[in-house]
């Protein structure tokens, strides 16, 4: 393997894992929108795992414990882990479709459990702003039933 292919596999990785960090953060960030993470969200977030191409590239096993350590962050200090998880979604943000594949992703797993609660309505807005999205443009009744009572 030549010096250059090497490079451009390393590039590749590089892109992979922060592809995988900020579908993990998004997932993360969508699934606690409302405090806890369900087991249905954990199932979306499997399942999401294992049927994106994108991400059958890495180990679920690891994507999972990345995903579990953001949760536990969240948990311990909701702020600051929130800041950091947007930091991960701002590495692919300048990449619309990895940054539209992860708004998706955020968008499935809020809405696992058949609801898309005030709580949810606003990290999915938050996820799509740090991506450079428009929520309406990936979810266009992003705004429907918008008050804080559902």
């Amino acid at each position: 393997m030549e010096a250059s292919d090497k490079l451009q596999e390393r590039i590749q990785t590089y892109h992979d894992r922060s592809f995988m960090k900020a579908a993990m953060a998004a997932s993360a960030l969508a699934a606690y929108a409302d405090g806890e993470v369900s087991l249905v969200e954990r199932y979306t977030i499997d399942d999401v795992l294992a049927n994106l191409t994108s991400l059958k590239i890495h180990d679920p096993k690891k994507a999972v414990q990345i995903l579990q350590d953001f949760v536990r962050e969240l948990e311990k200090e909701p702020e600051a882990a929130e800041q950091v998880l947007r930091g991960k979604l701002e590495r692919i943000a300048d990449d619309k479709e990895a940054a539209e594949i992860v708004a998706r992703i955020a968008l499935k797993v809020s809405h696992a459990d058949g609801h898309f609660n005030y709580a949810e309505k606003l990290q999915f807005g938050r996820i799509c702003e740090t991506l450079k999205l428009r929520p309406e443009d990936i979810y266009p009744d992003w705004q429907a039933h918008w008050s804080p009572g559902q």
